[in-house]
């Protein structure tokens, strides 16, 4: 049997929720409207790659801006040898010649329940994934799943703050002149 008054309360706490989710959202976009920082915000790298997440055009995106291996070698395929890595995984046969230096992977990116949400694409796979992201101890974590997050991985990125010989080869690959347009003062010359 239920409670005398019950449904009112959930009412309210669900009216209450709407309405702290509705503030916050409108708080954070009128931040990143004036240029205040988001912690995810920034150069990240994994072993293979660094990125950077920004705000942009009213979205949040994740551009790739250098390979670890950026062409491809001899033995991966002979005929395209020393050209740089492309698309070549996508289903969509029209972005398949797109190169992935300088590529967004991320797409329909929100703030809700206190982390950014969205889709992630994966160049490698070629797969987009439900994604969210968080800062956890100086670390950004990317948990991509389909369906429900429990079935899904979480990728780790460093932070880019300094030239270390793990991101050396990937820092000299950005050219001066993406490091000057995009705020990169990372370099390892």
């Amino acid at each position: 049997m239920t409670r005398p008054g019950y449904y009112l309360k959930i009412s309210l706490q669900l009216l209450t929720l709407l309405f702290s989710a509705s503030y916050t959202w409108t708080t954070i976009a009128a931040n990143n409207d004036t240029g205040i920082d988001n912690p995810v915000f920034g150069l990240w790298a994994s072993e293979g790659s660094i990125f950077r997440t920004y705000y942009e055009d009213n979205t949040v995106k994740g551009e790739i801006l250098a390979l670890r291996e950026p062409v491809y070698t001899q033995e991966e395929s002979p005929e395209r040898a020393g050209q740089n890595r492309l698309d070549d995984n996508n289903p969509d046969e029209a972005l398949r010649s797109r190169a992935i230096v300088g590529m967004n992977i991320y797409s329909d990116y929100v703030f809700q329940n206190n982390r950014w949400q969205g889709k992630i694409y994966d160049p490698e796979s070629g797969n987009t994934y439900e994604s969210y992201m968080k800062l956890k101890s100086g670390v950004l974590e990317i948990r991509g799943y389909v369906g429900m997050p429990m079935f899904g991985r979480t990728a780790k990125f460093k932070a880019v703050k300094s030239c270390t010989e793990e991101y050396e080869i990937m820092l000299n690959r950005i050219t001066p002149e993406d490091k000057a347009s995009k705020n990169i003062s990372v370099s390892c010359d």
